[in-house]
């Protein structure tokens, strides 16, 4: 699930356009490689991971952890917007091919050998009637309908339950370029388009806290709230209205100072809410679906923001630390991967502190070979469906 930025970070991204009915002289930032991007999404990967992790009795040890998901698809909903809006402004349109093409070279390498791997090895440690479900499950994750499936049926899909998030992302791949697209050819005024997100948005967290209302009488909803891409709508769409913003020079340089000072305090603060989420947050938790994703994405944006605007920021230098930046680099082999290791060897029946201890180096190991002889061989071949653009960005999401 993770997504990569340019190589080069440029603020040279100045031109005049027109807002409204006046001329107004915008800075519009080119957005390259931030590594304190790639430390943001070390932490979420460190957080899932931790979920996932069985060193309790009745819990995980992070039981809270699943809010890296939610960074990751506030993450996600920011660069994918920021790049698409980035094409724009310099082609004067979005080549929907080229980018789906992208997509399909990012993701589509390491699931699909990660697949592969599970249903082969599945033959070799299971019987044939669990093999051969796992192998149905990988059918269903290829296609990217896991967290449909899980919504909607009674196959939670086992050792690729994890793969709901990666068929929420892809989902949201499909139709949100679509939208933007549509939204810059029918209007120059950027604002509108925030405001579409918005409201966007706005429907998303309604239908959750509809959705929670009739969870006394159905509990099965809160499959629904927890995987539907409708449900999480408003987590991406958080990251997409940033995205614009930050891109369309939207943010005024006394907005730019403003964010700066409040921020100060903000980002610190929004950091240590998310660990300590994480820690001792439950899924289960209704208020969750009232208010509390929101807030989370509401935090994780603020982080995202403070990176982007505030150079001497204690938080970004902390991210940009080598130890969170490595893990966030291969997090997408990480997220791949670990899950079907911890839950495959739990199942095998080995000691919860045996999954970790043993799994977790596995996990980064599988990681490594995936990202540094898989995905990166695939990444090259990107540039040949991006727009024409400098050596510094094509390595782009």
């Amino acid at each position: 699930m993770r997504l990569r930025t340019d190589k080069a970070l440029h603020s040279d991204g100045s031109r005049s356009w027109r807002q409204g009915t006046g001329l107004a002289t915008q800075t519009r930032h080119e957005l390259g490689y931030v590594p304190a991007l790639d430390g943001l999404r070390g932490i979420a990967i460190l957080f899932v991971m931790g979920n996932h992790a069985p060193l309790r009795q009745y819990n995980s040890l992070l039981p809270g952890g699943f809010v890296g998901v939610d960074i990751f698809f506030v993450l996600s909903g920011f660069l994918i917007t920021t790049l698409l809006v980035q094409e724009f402004d310099r082609t004067g349109s979005i080549s929907l091919r080229n980018f789906y093409l992208r997509r399909a070279l990012r993701l589509g390498p390491a699931l699909i050998a990660l697949l592969i791997v599970l249903c082969i090895s599945s033959f070799i440690l299971f019987d044939y009637a669990r093999a051969r479900e796992n192998c149905l499950d990988a059918l269903i994750a290829l296609f990217y309908a896991s967290n449909w499936v899980r919504v909607f049926s009674q196959n939670q899909l086992g050792l690729l339950a994890h793969t709901w998030s990666l068929s929420t992302e892809e989902q949201f791949y499909f139709l949100w370029p679509v939208i933007l697209l549509t939204l810059l050819r029918l209007t120059k005024k950027r604002y509108y388009i925030v405001t579409v997100a918005a409201v966007i948005a706005l429907l998303s967290w309604l239908t959750n806290l509809y959705l929670a209302r009739q969870l006394a009488s159905t509990p099965r909803l809160i499959l629904h709230l927890s995987y539907g891409l409708d449900s999480k709508a408003d987590m991406l769409m958080i990251g997409c209205m940033l995205g614009v913003v930050m891109s369309s020079g939207l943010m005024t340089e006394n907005a730019k100072t403003l964010a700066k000072k409040s921020l100060v305090l903000l980002s610190p603060l929004s950091l240590a809410g998310l660990v300590a989420f994480s820690i001792s947050g439950n899924v289960l938790d209704h208020g969750l679906f009232y208010f509390g994703f929101v807030i989370i994405a509401l935090l994780a944006a603020a982080l995202i923001l403070d990176v982007l605007v505030n150079t001497q920021s204690m938080v970004k230098r902390l991210l940009a630390f080598n130890g969170l930046v490595w893990p966030g680099s291969i997090s997408y082999g990480l997220y791949l991967w670990h899950f079907p290791i911890y839950m495959g060897m739990h199942d095998l029946g080995y000691t919860n502190w045996t999954v970790v201890l043993i799994g977790s180096p596995a996990s980064l190991l599988a990681a490594s070979f995936s990202y540094y002889g898989l995905e990166q061989p695939f990444l090259k071949l990107k540039k040949h469906f991006s727009t024409a653009q400098s050596a510094a960005h094509r390595r782009s999401a």
